[in-house]
Protein backbone atom coordinates (compact mmCIF):
# COMPACT_ATOMS: atom_id res chain seq x y z
CA UNK A 1 0.00 0.00 0.00
CA UNK A 2 2.70 2.51 0.37
CA UNK A 3 4.70 2.27 -2.56
CA UNK A 4 1.15 2.04 -4.42
CA UNK A 5 0.99 5.15 -2.54
CA UNK A 6 4.55 7.11 -3.24
CA UNK A 7 3.99 5.15 -7.12
CA UNK A 8 6.93 2.88 -6.87
CA UNK A 9 6.81 0.59 -9.81
CA UNK A 10 9.27 -1.37 -9.22
CA UNK A 11 8.78 -5.15 -10.94
CA UNK A 12 8.02 -6.88 -7.51
CA UNK A 13 7.71 -4.85 -5.16
CA UNK A 14 7.58 -5.21 -2.27
CA UNK A 15 9.29 -8.33 -2.70
CA UNK A 16 7.38 -10.54 -0.45
CA UNK A 17 9.37 -14.18 -1.60
CA UNK A 18 12.55 -12.50 -1.41
CA UNK A 19 11.58 -11.56 2.30
CA UNK A 20 10.11 -14.59 3.18
CA UNK A 21 13.63 -16.40 1.79
CA UNK A 22 15.49 -14.33 4.27
CA UNK A 23 12.96 -14.90 7.33
CA UNK A 24 13.16 -18.52 6.48
CA UNK A 25 17.21 -18.38 6.79
CA UNK A 26 16.85 -15.86 10.18
CA UNK A 27 14.70 -18.40 11.40
CA UNK A 28 17.28 -21.42 10.98
CA UNK A 29 20.30 -19.37 12.48
CA UNK A 30 17.80 -18.80 15.23
CA UNK A 31 17.31 -22.22 15.80
CA UNK A 32 21.00 -23.14 15.77
CA UNK A 33 22.37 -20.05 18.10
CA UNK A 34 19.49 -21.19 20.62
CA UNK A 35 20.79 -25.13 20.16
CA UNK A 36 24.62 -24.65 19.82
CA UNK A 37 24.85 -26.01 23.67
CA UNK A 38 23.11 -29.20 22.28
CA UNK A 39 24.96 -29.52 18.81
CA UNK A 40 28.43 -28.32 21.02
CA UNK A 41 27.67 -31.43 23.41
CA UNK A 42 26.84 -33.82 20.82
CA UNK A 43 30.05 -32.98 18.55
CA UNK A 44 32.01 -33.90 21.66
CA UNK A 45 30.20 -36.97 21.95
CA UNK A 46 30.68 -37.99 18.22
CA UNK A 47 34.31 -37.21 19.06
CA UNK A 48 34.50 -39.42 21.99
CA UNK A 49 35.06 -36.07 24.13
CA UNK A 50 32.24 -37.21 27.15
CA UNK A 51 29.06 -35.16 26.11
CA UNK A 52 25.85 -36.30 26.85
CA UNK A 53 24.07 -39.94 26.73
CA UNK A 54 22.82 -40.71 23.01
CA UNK A 55 21.90 -44.33 24.12
CA UNK A 56 18.08 -43.31 23.68
CA UNK A 57 19.05 -41.06 20.45
CA UNK A 58 17.39 -42.64 17.18
CA UNK A 59 21.66 -43.24 16.02
CA UNK A 60 24.25 -42.36 17.67
CA UNK A 61 25.62 -38.74 17.76
CA UNK A 62 29.32 -40.18 15.58
CA UNK A 63 26.76 -41.90 13.71
CA UNK A 64 24.74 -39.02 12.75
CA UNK A 65 28.07 -36.76 12.20
CA UNK A 66 29.92 -39.22 9.85
CA UNK A 67 26.47 -39.30 7.74
CA UNK A 68 26.59 -35.89 7.27
CA UNK A 69 29.85 -35.44 6.40
CA UNK A 70 29.87 -38.54 3.87
CA UNK A 71 26.37 -37.64 2.69
CA UNK A 72 27.42 -34.00 2.14
CA UNK A 73 30.43 -35.23 0.03
CA UNK A 74 28.30 -37.39 -1.91
CA UNK A 75 25.93 -34.57 -2.37
CA UNK A 76 28.91 -31.70 -3.46
CA UNK A 77 30.52 -34.46 -6.02
CA UNK A 78 27.60 -35.66 -7.38
CA UNK A 79 26.35 -32.06 -8.04
CA UNK A 80 29.98 -30.88 -9.29
CA UNK A 81 29.81 -34.23 -11.89
CA UNK A 82 26.60 -32.79 -13.03
CA UNK A 83 28.14 -29.06 -13.81
CA UNK A 84 27.83 -26.93 -10.59
CA UNK A 85 30.84 -25.60 -9.01
CA UNK A 86 31.65 -26.49 -5.50
CA UNK A 87 31.24 -23.05 -3.91
CA UNK A 88 27.78 -22.82 -5.67
CA UNK A 89 26.98 -26.16 -4.60
CA UNK A 90 27.80 -25.62 -0.89
CA UNK A 91 26.08 -22.52 -0.46
CA UNK A 92 22.88 -24.04 -2.70
CA UNK A 93 22.52 -27.06 -0.46
CA UNK A 94 23.58 -24.41 3.23
CA UNK A 95 20.05 -22.92 1.90
CA UNK A 96 18.56 -25.79 1.40
CA UNK A 97 19.23 -27.11 4.54
CA UNK A 98 18.48 -23.66 6.54
CA UNK A 99 14.94 -23.99 5.10
CA UNK A 100 14.73 -27.37 6.11
CA UNK A 101 15.56 -26.39 9.62
CA UNK A 102 13.39 -22.85 9.93
CA UNK A 103 10.81 -25.45 8.65
CA UNK A 104 11.04 -28.35 11.29
CA UNK A 105 11.76 -25.58 13.86
CA UNK A 106 8.49 -23.67 12.92
CA UNK A 107 6.62 -26.86 13.12
CA UNK A 108 7.73 -28.07 16.03
CA UNK A 109 7.10 -24.84 18.15
CA UNK A 110 3.88 -23.64 16.54
CA UNK A 111 2.92 -26.69 14.71
CA UNK A 112 1.85 -24.47 11.48
CA UNK A 113 -0.13 -25.67 9.06
CA UNK A 114 1.42 -23.89 6.28
CA UNK A 115 5.64 -23.24 4.88
CA UNK A 116 5.30 -24.26 1.61
CA UNK A 117 8.01 -21.26 0.73
CA UNK A 118 6.87 -21.65 -3.17
CA UNK A 119 9.58 -20.06 -5.48
CA UNK A 120 11.91 -18.94 -2.64
CA UNK A 121 14.58 -21.56 -1.96
CA UNK A 122 18.31 -21.59 -2.46
CA UNK A 123 18.15 -21.78 -6.44
CA UNK A 124 15.95 -18.54 -6.24
CA UNK A 125 18.45 -16.98 -3.94
CA UNK A 126 21.37 -17.32 -5.59
CA UNK A 127 20.13 -16.65 -8.81
CA UNK A 128 18.46 -12.78 -7.34
CA UNK A 129 21.82 -12.13 -5.15
CA UNK A 130 24.59 -13.43 -7.99
CA UNK A 131 22.69 -13.38 -11.34
CA UNK A 132 22.44 -15.84 -14.21
CA UNK A 133 25.00 -14.53 -16.01
CA UNK A 134 27.32 -14.89 -13.49
CA UNK A 135 26.12 -18.48 -12.21
CA UNK A 136 26.33 -20.07 -15.72
CA UNK A 137 24.55 -23.04 -17.58
CA UNK A 138 26.26 -25.50 -15.56
CA UNK A 139 24.96 -24.25 -12.13
CA UNK A 140 21.27 -22.99 -13.23
CA UNK A 141 20.90 -26.28 -15.07
CA UNK A 142 21.85 -28.10 -11.86
CA UNK A 143 19.34 -26.00 -9.88
CA UNK A 144 16.38 -27.25 -11.98
CA UNK A 145 16.98 -30.71 -11.45
CA UNK A 146 16.74 -30.23 -8.26
CA UNK A 147 13.48 -28.55 -8.66
CA UNK A 148 11.29 -31.43 -7.24
CA UNK A 149 12.74 -30.44 -3.49
CA UNK A 150 13.17 -26.74 -3.60
CA UNK A 151 9.75 -26.19 -5.49
CA UNK A 152 8.16 -25.81 -2.27
CA UNK A 153 8.28 -26.81 1.28
CA UNK A 154 4.80 -27.84 1.90
CA UNK A 155 5.65 -31.79 1.98
CA UNK A 156 9.17 -31.77 3.38
CA UNK A 157 10.08 -34.92 5.32
CA UNK A 158 11.88 -33.24 8.10
CA UNK A 159 8.86 -32.11 10.50
CA UNK A 160 7.45 -35.24 9.68
CA UNK A 161 10.63 -37.13 10.91
CA UNK A 162 10.59 -35.08 14.21
CA UNK A 163 6.73 -35.05 15.06
CA UNK A 164 7.13 -39.31 14.25
CA UNK A 165 10.07 -39.02 16.86
CA UNK A 166 7.65 -37.33 19.22
CA UNK A 167 5.23 -39.50 19.09
CA UNK A 168 7.56 -42.47 19.77
CA UNK A 169 8.96 -40.62 22.88
CA UNK A 170 5.42 -40.12 23.93
CA UNK A 171 4.24 -43.73 23.44
CA UNK A 172 7.51 -44.99 24.82
CA UNK A 173 8.46 -46.73 21.12
CA UNK A 174 11.51 -48.13 20.03
CA UNK A 175 13.32 -44.70 17.92
CA UNK A 176 15.98 -46.97 16.92
CA UNK A 177 14.04 -49.23 14.92
CA UNK A 178 11.43 -46.22 14.34
CA UNK A 179 14.44 -44.54 12.53
CA UNK A 180 15.58 -47.64 10.56
CA UNK A 181 11.74 -48.02 9.19
CA UNK A 182 12.01 -44.23 8.08
CA UNK A 183 15.02 -44.77 6.60
CA UNK A 184 13.52 -47.94 4.52
CA UNK A 185 10.19 -45.63 4.14
CA UNK A 186 12.51 -42.80 2.03
CA UNK A 187 14.24 -45.38 0.32
CA UNK A 188 10.81 -47.38 -1.20
CA UNK A 189 9.44 -44.01 -1.11
CA UNK A 190 12.29 -42.92 -3.96
CA UNK A 191 11.53 -46.00 -5.83
CA UNK A 192 8.13 -46.05 -5.85
CA UNK A 193 7.57 -42.43 -7.17
CA UNK A 194 10.22 -42.61 -9.68
CA UNK A 195 8.10 -45.62 -11.20
CA UNK A 196 4.69 -43.84 -10.41
CA UNK A 197 5.92 -40.29 -12.15
CA UNK A 198 7.48 -41.76 -15.20
CA UNK A 199 3.74 -44.58 -15.35
CA UNK A 200 1.57 -41.53 -14.84
CA UNK A 201 3.60 -39.99 -17.85
CA UNK A 202 3.64 -42.36 -20.46
CA UNK A 203 -0.10 -43.14 -19.74
CA UNK A 204 -1.62 -39.91 -19.46
CA UNK A 205 1.32 -37.22 -20.42
CA UNK A 206 2.60 -35.13 -18.28
CA UNK A 207 1.03 -31.97 -18.91
CA UNK A 208 -3.04 -31.85 -18.05
CA UNK A 209 -5.15 -30.31 -19.83
CA UNK A 210 -6.91 -27.56 -17.12
CA UNK A 211 -8.89 -24.64 -17.40
CA UNK A 212 -5.99 -22.76 -15.62
CA UNK A 213 -2.31 -22.87 -15.87
CA UNK A 214 -2.08 -24.11 -11.85
CA UNK A 215 -3.74 -27.33 -12.54
CA UNK A 216 -0.91 -28.59 -15.15
CA UNK A 217 1.72 -30.74 -13.94
CA UNK A 218 4.56 -29.40 -12.73
CA UNK A 219 7.19 -31.13 -15.26
CA UNK A 220 7.83 -28.21 -17.44
CA UNK A 221 8.36 -25.37 -14.58
CA UNK A 222 12.10 -25.94 -14.16
CA UNK A 223 12.87 -25.72 -18.17
CA UNK A 224 10.51 -23.00 -19.27
CA UNK A 225 12.54 -20.98 -16.51
CA UNK A 226 15.70 -22.67 -17.57
CA UNK A 227 15.16 -21.57 -21.03
CA UNK A 228 14.39 -17.90 -19.52
CA UNK A 229 17.80 -17.98 -17.15
CA UNK A 230 19.77 -18.80 -20.76
CA UNK A 231 17.99 -16.68 -23.13
CA UNK A 232 17.89 -13.84 -20.91
CA UNK A 233 20.77 -13.80 -18.62
CA UNK A 234 20.66 -11.11 -15.39
CA UNK A 235 22.62 -9.83 -13.19
CA UNK A 236 22.34 -9.37 -9.50
CA UNK A 237 18.93 -8.07 -8.63
CA UNK A 238 19.69 -5.68 -6.02
CA UNK A 239 15.91 -4.73 -4.67
CA UNK A 240 15.47 -8.30 -4.27
CA UNK A 241 18.97 -9.24 -2.37
CA UNK A 242 18.03 -6.01 0.02
CA UNK A 243 14.65 -7.58 0.43
CA UNK A 244 16.17 -10.87 1.61
CA UNK A 245 18.22 -8.51 3.95
CA UNK A 246 15.52 -6.73 4.97
CA UNK A 247 13.44 -10.34 5.82
CA UNK A 248 16.64 -11.40 7.90
CA UNK A 249 16.73 -8.64 9.87
CA UNK A 250 12.88 -8.06 10.46
CA UNK A 251 12.59 -12.06 11.36
CA UNK A 252 15.69 -11.40 14.19
CA UNK A 253 13.86 -8.34 15.40
CA UNK A 254 10.66 -9.80 15.91
CA UNK A 255 12.37 -12.42 17.92
CA UNK A 256 14.71 -10.13 20.14
CA UNK A 257 11.59 -8.12 20.64
CA UNK A 258 9.79 -11.88 21.76
CA UNK A 259 12.69 -12.75 23.41
CA UNK A 260 13.08 -9.28 25.54
CA UNK A 261 8.92 -8.42 26.22
CA UNK A 262 6.59 -10.83 27.69
CA UNK A 263 3.81 -8.79 26.34
CA UNK A 264 5.36 -8.54 22.27
CA UNK A 265 1.93 -10.32 20.58
CA UNK A 266 4.58 -10.99 16.87
CA UNK A 267 5.70 -14.09 16.21
CA UNK A 268 9.28 -14.06 14.10
CA UNK A 269 7.58 -17.34 12.28
CA UNK A 270 4.22 -15.38 11.47
CA UNK A 271 6.45 -12.82 9.13
CA UNK A 272 7.72 -15.86 7.36
CA UNK A 273 4.74 -17.67 6.89
CA UNK A 274 2.47 -14.61 5.89
CA UNK A 275 3.87 -15.05 2.43
CA UNK A 276 3.15 -19.02 1.68
CA UNK A 277 0.65 -19.82 -0.73
CA UNK A 278 -1.39 -22.21 1.86
CA UNK A 279 -2.21 -19.15 3.96
CA UNK A 280 -4.73 -18.33 1.41
CA UNK A 281 -6.43 -20.88 2.43
CA UNK A 282 -6.31 -21.45 5.99
CA UNK A 283 -6.35 -17.80 7.34
CA UNK A 284 -9.95 -17.52 8.53
CA UNK A 285 -10.03 -20.94 9.63
CA UNK A 286 -7.20 -20.05 11.98
CA UNK A 287 -8.50 -16.35 12.76
CA UNK A 288 -12.13 -18.20 13.70
CA UNK A 289 -9.81 -20.79 16.00
CA UNK A 290 -8.36 -18.21 17.46
CA UNK A 291 -11.53 -15.91 18.19
CA UNK A 292 -13.07 -19.17 19.86
CA UNK A 293 -10.33 -19.86 22.04
CA UNK A 294 -9.80 -16.38 23.09
CA UNK A 295 -13.80 -16.76 23.95
CA UNK A 296 -13.65 -19.71 25.99
CA UNK A 297 -10.62 -18.82 27.55
CA UNK A 298 -11.51 -15.47 28.87
CA UNK A 299 -15.34 -16.34 29.82
CA UNK A 300 -14.92 -20.14 30.95
CA UNK A 301 -11.40 -19.89 32.43
CA UNK A 302 -8.52 -22.54 31.63
CA UNK A 303 -10.64 -25.19 32.91
CA UNK A 304 -13.20 -25.09 30.67
CA UNK A 305 -10.81 -24.98 28.03
CA UNK A 306 -9.13 -28.69 28.66
CA UNK A 307 -12.94 -30.25 28.54
CA UNK A 308 -14.04 -28.72 25.54
CA UNK A 309 -10.65 -30.01 23.42
CA UNK A 310 -11.92 -32.98 22.88
CA UNK A 311 -14.83 -31.68 21.16
CA UNK A 312 -13.26 -29.82 18.93
CA UNK A 313 -10.49 -33.01 18.18
CA UNK A 314 -13.49 -34.71 16.90
CA UNK A 315 -14.29 -31.91 14.77
CA UNK A 316 -11.12 -32.07 13.24
CA UNK A 317 -11.06 -35.98 12.91
CA UNK A 318 -15.19 -35.87 11.71
CA UNK A 319 -13.91 -33.81 8.48
CA UNK A 320 -10.71 -36.19 7.96
CA UNK A 321 -13.03 -38.89 8.15
CA UNK A 322 -15.94 -37.36 5.72
CA UNK A 323 -12.88 -36.25 3.28
CA UNK A 324 -11.51 -39.51 3.11
CA UNK A 325 -14.94 -41.42 2.71
CA UNK A 326 -15.96 -39.01 -0.45
CA UNK A 327 -12.44 -39.61 -1.95
CA UNK A 328 -12.78 -43.28 -1.87
CA UNK A 329 -16.60 -42.38 -3.52
CA UNK A 330 -15.35 -40.52 -5.56
CA UNK A 331 -12.53 -43.08 -6.70
CA UNK A 332 -14.28 -46.15 -6.67
CA UNK A 333 -17.41 -44.67 -9.10
CA UNK A 334 -15.22 -42.46 -11.08
CA UNK A 335 -16.89 -39.10 -10.61
CA UNK A 336 -15.82 -35.71 -9.20
CA UNK A 337 -16.54 -35.19 -5.59
CA UNK A 338 -15.85 -31.97 -3.25
CA UNK A 339 -12.12 -31.74 -2.33
CA UNK A 340 -11.36 -31.48 1.10
CA UNK A 341 -8.02 -29.67 1.92
CA UNK A 342 -6.22 -30.54 4.89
Amino acid sequence: MIGAALGVRLIGFPYPNEQASGGYVALAAIAVWMSRRQIGAAIKRALGMGGPDDSDEPMSYRTAVIGLILGMAFIILFCYRGGMSVGIAIAFFAFYFAISLAVTRMRAELGTPVHDLHYSGPDEILVRSLGTRRLGKGNLTMFSMFWFITRAYRSHPMPHQLEGFKLAERTNTDVKRLGVAMTLACVLGVLSSFWAQLDRGFRIGMEVKAPWPSLMAFGREPYDRLARWLNYPTGTNVPATVAMFVGFGMTLFLMAMRMRFFWWPFHPAGFAITTSWGMNMVWMPLFISWLVKWIILKYGGLKTHRRVIPFFLGLILGEFTMGSIWNIVGIILDIPIYHFWG
